[in-house]
């Protein structure tokens, strides 16, 4: 499925008490592209690809997928723009 993280869109984790667990906060330079694009859902296409690729992440790096991500998407890239990791949000 070429949008699969709108499925997890307004889903969150839970503690044992069931409290929900605070989103943890993405960095400024990485923003989200696609359909209805947020921090949660980018969050979790980050995390999966961390999790199931050891290829680097590095965005979609085509500017047309701005105006239609379902021709232009590079499926092994979560859906954001392409981005540099920098020391400042390493620290």
């Amino acid at each position: 499925q070429l949008f699969w993280e709108k499925r997890l869109q307004g889903l969150s984790a839970s503690d044992v008490s069931e409290q929900i667990i605070k989103s943890m906060e993405l960095p400024k330079g990485l923003q989200g592209v696609g359909p209805g694009s947020n921090d949660d859902t980018l969050l979790s296409a980050v995390a999966s690809a961390l999790h199931t690729s050891s290829a680097p992440i590095t965005g979609q790096h085509s500017p047309a997928v701005e105006k239609n991500p379902a021709v232009w998407l590079n499926t092994s890239q979560p859906l954001c723009r392409a981005f540099i990791v920098t020391d400042d949000d390493i620290r």
